[in-house]
């Protein structure tokens, strides 16, 4: 018994904040590349619109339920911060809103690719003035990486716009909306992560700012379903509607919610870095699988992409562990 007391000891002091948080947004990277590779073409056939509102919806009901019930006075101190809640709420809104439409025009790929590069060019961004006064000795692979991901981003968009890329519904123009619309999607993912690092600290525990974040999405993909803006055939559905939502569930709100728990363990700067590393675990799993599916050019850009992920990545492992956000967000 002494020895097993001493093992389990032992075990818990080794599980840090720091590797905590790290292992929450792995978890997240992976899947959400899971999602991508084996799920993909499954939510391509059916609403997204309205998917999200059900996976979101009771996603924010049963948040909203739990935190009224084991933290009801944490919740009413979390909902006095009325400029954090509304902010975020638009964030999440137009991340979903801009990635749903998104990957309706352009290629898939690309879009997830400029999704996840966006992050942390966001985040950089909003820190950019911490970032001036620190040495760049200690950022230069951060600031290389960074500038390898905004060159990948820069040449799917190209190869997107010249018809080059594996998919596009339209001409030119169209292909620029999906362009613009997952530019969007990634830069506003980037600000949800830095007001709910500015959020945690007023006090709002991971489950209260995961349920409160959908309350303007649900409503705005509700009217998105009446309207039919991505509607799809009931005959292409695979499956049956309430399994498809339990399938969102694991593969969509659960990543989401282990994001939001690593944002009280590790800087928004490390989660931003390691959330681009998304497409290059897509990669990873394609390749397992036994199957890529890009087109050259795409792969092409996916390679840069890649590369400069892992630099950002390196380059800001210095700041893991620091919860206190690198700039503040209005």
């Amino acid at each position: 018994m002494p020895f097993q007391n001493e093992f389990l000891t032992h075990t818990a002091m080794q599980i840090t904040p720091r590797r905590l948080g790290l292992t929450y947004c792995l978890g997240y990277v992976f899947l959400e590349a899971f999602q991508a590779v084996y799920l993909g073409s499954l939510f391509q056939q059916v609403d997204s619109f309205r998917l999200g509102a059900w996976v979101f919806g009771l996603s924010f009901l049963g948040c909203a339920l739990l935190a009224g019930v084991l933290y009801p006075n944490e919740l009413k101190t979390a909902l006095r911060s009325r400029s954090i809640v509304v902010s975020l709420n638009i964030m999440v809104a137009l991340t979903w809103c801009c990635y749903f439409l998104a990957v309706q025009l352009i290629e898939p790929a690309i879009v997830f690719t400029i999704f996840s590069g966006m992050v942390p060019l966001g985040t950089a961004f909003a820190q950019r003035k911490a970032i001036a006064t620190s040495p760049m000795k200690n950022q230069r692979g951060e600031v290389i990486g960074l500038a390898l991901i905004l060159l990948a981003i820069l040449f799917l968009a190209l190869i997107t716009l010249s018809g080059h890329s594996g998919f596009v519904r339209g001409g030119w123009a169209t292909a620029l909306a999906g362009v613009v619309l997952a530019v969007i999607s990634g830069t506003a993912t980037a600000y949800v992560i830095l007001l709910s690092v500015k959020w945690h600290e007023q006090g709002a525990s991971p489950v209260i700012q995961f349920g409160m974040r959908f309350m303007l999405y649900v409503p705005i993909a509700l009217m998105a379903v009446q309207l039919g803006i991505d509607a799809k055939p009931e005959a292409s559905i695979p499956m049956a509607f309430p399994a498809l939502v339990l399938i969102g569930m694991v593969v969509i709100a659960l990543p989401l919610f282990l994001m939001q728990k690593a944002i009280s363990l590790v800087s928004a700067s490390f989660i931003a870095a390691l959330t681009a590393l998304g497409p290059a675990m897509v990669f990873v799993l394609q390749l397992l699988d036994g199957r890529i599916a890009y087109a050259p050019a795409t792969l092409a850009g996916l390679a840069i992409y890649i590369v400069g992920a892992l630099l950002a990545v390196s380059g800001i492992d210095s700041d893991v562990g620091s919860v206190v956000p690198d700039a503040q967000v209005a």
